[in-house]
């Protein structure tokens, strides 16, 4: 598939970034404003991941103009240029993982989370050789994998449920396309890859296991929308509205499916037919799920099993205060 590997980065958190030039690289071009067209104004970090998707929604069917608000959406191919931007304070919210949130909070960026987007079910998985059954028999195997992605995140999470661990594979760093690759050429015995990759696969017609998907531990790759401790301050009134915004996009897609997946592809960059099964693999959360869960099963259970996840596999080094990470005031201004 044309440009998979942009269309499908996965948020990987470099380590150093946010230490690096704070300079904003890959934003466009800005204009200079009024402060009270900057306080309706926000500008939103994103990535072509379709997990993402509602927010192209919300432009192409006005809702972020019914609101009131102008957000500019600036996609990102990386995260070192995101998490400079983030640390600049050139960007006032972003799209990011929930592991990636914690480590933007352990590396000291003042960012806090405020929305939850997405979660991956069938759309993260681990893929073997047709002789491998269980996540047991991947002890002593060679597995490719993306380090400090979300796919070692789902791979760590799977290999402690069996009393295992990372130390007990042997890992072959790579990126999802090429893991996939080296399994379905046999190099290895296991990758942990992603959509559209799993579907590449099925459709070359090789031979191999599903072993294990994220729909096991639902929201352990989640989603969620941060915002800076900058924007909180200058501009809440932008935020609530971009936040009021997301819910309207969540159940346009629930009830016009095939237009709002053609309106998500056109935003990442891809085709829709192409993204099926991706789209089957992933759930949104909308005003309501995120009024229920975000103070209450994402904070108390689905973050720290991220977190313990995050840890296990040293992506993290520490716990952190969830309570001050998480702030449900927004969601919870939504309009049922």
């Amino acid at each position: 598939m044309a440009n998979a590997t942009n269309t499908f980065s996965r948020r990987i958190f470099l380590t150093g970034a946010v230490a690096a030039s704070l300079a904003l690289t890959g934003c466009g071009g800005s204009t200079e404003a009024s402060d009270s067209e900057a306080a309706d104004s926000l500008t939103m970090a994103t990535q072509p991941w379709l997990g993402y998707g509602p927010w192209f929604i919300a432009e192409e069917q006005g809702y972020f103009e019914t609101e009131g608000v102008d957000v500019a959406l600036t996609m990102f191919d990386n995260d070192a240029d995101m998490s400079a931007a983030i640390a600049s304070g050139r960007v006032d919210v972003a799209n990011v993982a929930s592991h990636t949130a914690l480590q933007y909070v352990e590396q000291g960026l003042p960012v806090t989370v405020v929305l939850l987007l997405d979660a991956s079910r069938e759309a993260d998985a681990i893929i073997t050789s047709s002789d491998i059954k269980s996540v047991a028999d991947l002890e002593g195997q060679q597995i490719a994998f993306e380090e400090g992605s979300v796919s070692n995140l789902l791979l760590n999470h799977a290999l402690t449920q069996e009393g295992l661990d990372i130390s007990d594979i042997t890992p072959v760093p790579m990126g999802p396309s090429e893991a996939a690759t080296a399994l379905l050429s046999k190099k290895v015995k296991a990758a942990v890859t992603y959509e559209p990759y799993i579907s590449e696969a099925k459709a070359s017609g090789s031979d191999f296991n599903i072993l294990y998907t994220a729909a096991e531990k639902e929201g352990l790759i989640s989603d969620v929308l941060i915002v800076t401790d900058k924007a909180l301050e200058e501009k809440p009134d932008a935020v609530q509205k971009a936040i009021s915004a997301w819910a309207p996009s969540v159940e346009f897609y629930n009830t016009n499916t095939s237009e709002a997946q053609e309106i998500i592809a056109a935003g990442i960059g891809s085709e829709a037919s192409d993204l099926v099964t991706a789209f089957e693999g992933v759930r949104f959360f909308g005003g309501e799920e995120n009024q229920e869960m975000l103070s209450g099963s994402y904070k108390t259970e689905i973050l720290p099993s991220v977190e313990e996840a995050a840890i296990d596999a040293s992506i993290i080094s520490e716990t952190a205060d969830l309570d001050s990470v998480i702030d449900d005031t927004f969601v919870s201004n939504i309009s049922k």
